[in-house]
């Protein structure tokens, strides 16, 4: 069974949790029993889900943001995403996938994946190759 992310023998439970041996890309992915009557699939550490690529390069959307962005996708970029009304927050990394409602950036210096949202993007600072900023702002205050 196929399903819209290109995972094959997929099984749900009551529960609605993914259980069962699960293949994605040719790597087999383990159960853990959450001891709650259900397992869940746990895939491989160095593993994060993709969903198929977006074409950004239509009449319709040229010069949109998600174009932009898809047509940078592995370049190293700090974006600030406005809340609320005047708050600010930064985000930086490689620039991972792009879809029509979020932006995935990769943290190479944390070696994690951050999922953004798209409409909230005010900015977009995009590095030279090998240029980082000098500080990480991936990390929340508090």
């Amino acid at each position: 069974m196929m399903n819209s992310y290109g995972d094959s023998q997929y099984g749900q439970n009551q529960q609605g949790m993914y259980s069962a041996g699960s293949m994605q890309s040719g790597t087999m992915h383990s159960n853990v029993n959450t001891g709650m009557g259900s397992n869940v699939v746990m895939r491989p550490q160095n593993e994060f889900s993709k969903l198929p690529a977006i074409d950004f390069n239509t009449v319709e959307m040229k010069g949109s943001m998600q174009a932009i962005l898809s047509n940078n996708i592995g370049e190293y970029v700090l974006i600030e995403f406005i809340i609320g009304t005047e708050s600010l927050v930064r985000k930086q990394g490689l620039l991972y996938s792009v879809g029509t409602s979020y932006v995935t950036l990769f943290d190479d210096a944390n070696n994690n994946y951050i999922v953004c949202d798209i409409f909230s993007i005010k900015f977009v600072y995009f590095f030279y190759p090998g240029q980082r900023p000098a500080k990480n702002y991936n990390f929340l205050n508090g």
